[in-house]
């Protein structure tokens, strides 16, 4: 079974990552590329589906790996490579609640896919806590469809990753920590209409989110 595992993942990453503790996986790719220059990236690889980089950690003979993952579902196939791990997902998130807004940073507690099963996530105590509902598209009827299934649900967001990389995750026996960027604000704010303070508040978070994974990488070092 690991020895079909490998070649999946030689195929999928390039290589067969060794002796890693920490799986950071993102599907933006400006945030992938300032992240790595706060990294001390050992090796390179973009000669597999998904460009990845290993990282050194302070700990003797441990690793990170750093990885930009697609949009949408497709995103999970990274998950299933690893199992028994530290995995931290990075990605932008709608919100449904009044209380989270465009620019605020938080964490998911639990998932719930659209046919209603939930799933709990790895949280700390840095930031609020929701629940995630999944979303595959930002706008037309299957977006109306799905918001309005996760607002019936007393989902706090939506996003198209974490709730398949969350149960995939789990599955797999990984601690899988989430967070997630508010970025619009569905039937609301979309993201091409925000205003200028707004897209401030974005481009804000966005920036700080280099440190803010810095910080759950750390986080997990010291666990």
């Amino acid at each position: 079974m690991e020895e079909k595992l490998n070649r999946i993942r030689k195929i999928m990453l390039g290589h067969i990552p060794i002796n890693i503790s920490i799986v950071v996986v993102t599907p933006l790719p400006s945030t992938f590329y300032k992240l790595s220059e706060k990294l001390n990236i050992d090796e390179k690889y973009d000669n597999g589906f998904f460009e990845n980089y290993i990282f050194r950690l302070p700990k003797k003979d441990k690793r990170g790996i750093l990885i930009l993952s697609p949009q949408g579902i497709a995103s999970k196939d990274i998950i299933e490579l690893f199992s028994n791990n530290n995995i931290l997902f990075f990605g932008l998130a709608g919100s449904l609640n009044d209380k989270y807004t465009i620019g605020d940073f938080v964490e998911v507690e639990q998932v719930e896919d659209e046919n209603g099963e939930i799933t709990k996530t790895y949280t700390t105590e840095n930031k609020k806590k929701v629940k995630c509902g999944y979303s595959p598209c930002l706008l037309g009827k299957i977006e109306k469809k799905y918001c309005d299934f996760a607002r019936k649900e007393n989902c706090d967001v939506v996003d198209m990753e974490t709730v398949y990389c969350a149960k995939t995750a789990i599955e797999r026996n990984n601690k899988f920590l989430s967070l997630l960027l508010i970025s619009d604000l569905p039937k609301k704010i979309n993201f091409w209409e925000l205003s200028e303070i707004e897209r401030n508040k974005l481009k804000k978070g966005r920036k700080d989110a280099i440190n803010e994974i810095m910080n759950y990488i750390n986080f997990f070092i010291k666990e």
